[in-house]
């Protein structure tokens, strides 16, 4: 998550389709948003914490901003085909796909 936030934050351009929301989807906040959840993630593994809670937050934020970052991909793909974001839709459809799993298999006894 940190990671995909910080390449986002380095590519201001990344997204730019449909036009009226180019500002919005290119937003520093946004992606700050995505570093934030990567260390909060990083940091709650870390330290061994067990905080039903606080991983449930940064579950739950961590796919709603993946699967922002797909559906947008998968608009750029259909509309005006730029099919070499399929490798990167692909890959956020498995981060999905594994941070369900998680977030459904984990121990939530305290």
């Amino acid at each position: 998550m940190a990671l995909l936030g910080l390449d986002l934050w380095s590519m201001p351009r990344y997204f730019f389709w449909p036009p009226q929301y180019v500002s919005l989807m290119n937003d520093d906040g946004i992606d700050a948003l995505a570093v934030f959840i990567g260390i909060g993630l990083l940091t709650y593994a870390a330290f061994g914490t067990h905080n039903n809670r606080m991983a449930g937050v940064l579950l739950v934020g961590s796919v709603a901003f993946v699967s922002l970052i797909m559906v947008i991909e998968l608009l750029h793909m259909v509309f005006i085909h730029q099919y070499q974001m399929g490798i990167s839709t692909i890959l956020c459809l498995y981060m999905i796909l594994n941070i369900m799993d998680i977030a459904k298999n984990r121990n939530t006894r305290e």
